[in-house]
């Protein structure tokens, strides 16, 4: 029977749950005696020290359920190995990029290396398609896999901003890409593919993670857990390339809200001629929560506005992005004009809440509001609510 045939899933997965909410609790109380605990700097999200490198909870539980079920023979395939050795390199570098803070250079430089190891694994990658134009250069296409990589892991990082976000980005994209798998290749709910169940897992692990990190935050995911997060989910989407079950309109378009925003901001960065690699407060998400706060600058105030802002992108993920993705599985060879058509508005969205500009914005205006340089909302952060000034006048 079904039911009983799901029945050890289903303790597996409340299992992983459960450790992953107790081992986020307790990094929370051991992350001030390891250092992980720092000031907000100026383009924080937030105005209280709150630990960081939480993510390294859920990629524990996560690697170590995995590596249990590939042992036990339930989960097979050469890719989980990949998997496995490579985000576990990967989040290492970014714990210790939450703990010293790398170059840039040795950051990347590390990151390429484990990415292009990782890519040949899955070598030879399938052709991409298009109006009778096959792309079946493998060279050329695993170089495209691992800018595409390189790319997706960093903007999983950039995107982490404010409470919940990445954790409910990455949650809603799995679930989401593991119901158009099931729809596309299962007859049955006990009949999954490694793909599926590797994104189940994630899923599951960051769902109790989420228990800690969502507004107000008790504690965030770092370079340690987005970076994982960006690593795993790409090798997860070329995997199914590979086999099949999903193909890259897909892959584009259901995270298309992370792509969107961070491509337009970095893009206005760079040609306004910021230093793109810098941490900054202009992506769109941080500039429409900063409004939603408001400029009292209080605690439930922004932890309100990190929900809204939260939500509303889950919204649009299903809403939006979820319909058009089902579009791109069904009419592959209509999937550029599919994306184009999923991402236009986010692009007009995004240009409008004005992403990668300096400043504030404000919906009852014209024009971006630019009286009050967006530096010198950081006073908030070292002044006080209140402040008392007195003053003392001559007798007549």
């Amino acid at each position: 029977m079904i039911s009983g045939s799901l029945i050890l899933p289903g303790l597996i997965l409340f299992s992983l749950f459960v450790t992953t909410l107790v081992c986020t609790g307790l990094f929370v109380k051991l992350s001030p005696k390891i250092g992980l605990v720092k000031e907000p700097t100026r383009r924080c999200a937030h105005i209280q020290p709150t630990p960081r490198g939480g993510g390294i909870a859920f990629v524990i539980t996560c690697l170590c359920a995995i590596g249990l079920l590939y042992r036990t023979e339930l989960m097979t395939g050469g890719p989980i190995a990949a998997i496995c050795c490579g985000g576990l390199i990967i989040a290492m570098i970014g714990f210790w990029d939450d703990l010293h803070e790398l170059s840039v250079k040795t950051r990347l430089s590390l990151q390429l290396l484990i990415i292009i190891s990782s890519v040949s694994v899955l070598s030879p990658l399938p052709a991409v398609e298009l109006w009778g134009f096959s792309l079946d250069a493998s060279w050329l296409v695993g170089a495209i896999a691992v800018l595409g990589m390189m790319w997706w892991l960093n903007l999983f990082n950039f995107m982490d901003g404010i409470d919940g976000l990445a954790a409910t980005e990455a949650i809603s994209v799995l679930v989401m890409a593991s119901i158009l798998i099931y729809f596309q290749t299962s007859t049955s709910l006990t009949d999954y593919s490694t793909e599926q169940a590797l994104m189940i897992l994630l899923a599951v692990s960051l769902l109790g993670f989420l228990g800690a990190n969502w507004a107000p935050a008790k504690i965030f995911m770092g370079d340690v857990g987005s970076t994982f997060l960006g690593f795993v989910m790409g090798m997860l989407a070329l995997m199914t390339l590979t086999a099949g079950s999903l193909n890259l309109w897909v892959w584009l378009i259901l995270p298309g809200v992370f792509w969107i925003d961070a491509t337009v901001t970095l893009m206005r960065r760079m040609l306004r001629g910021d230093r793109w690699y810098q941490g900054h407060r202009s992506h769109a998400y941080q500039r429409v929560s900063r409004l939603l706060e408001g400029s009292a600058g209080q605690n439930n105030l922004r932890h309100a506005a990190h929900r809204k802002v939260t939500s509303g992108i889950l919204a649009i993920n299903v809403c939006w992005l979820f319909p058009w993705a089902v579009s791109a599985l069904i009419w592959p060879a209509w999937g550029i004009l599919l994306v184009v058509a999923a991402w236009v508005p986010l692009v007009l969205l995004a240009a409008y809440c004005g992403a990668g500009k300096p400043g504030e914005i404000a919906w009852n205006t014209e024009k971006e509001v630019k009286t009050i340089p967006f530096e010198v909302r950081q006073v908030e952060d070292i002044i006080p609510e209140e402040v008392v000034i007195k003053l003392t006048f001559p007798r007549c």
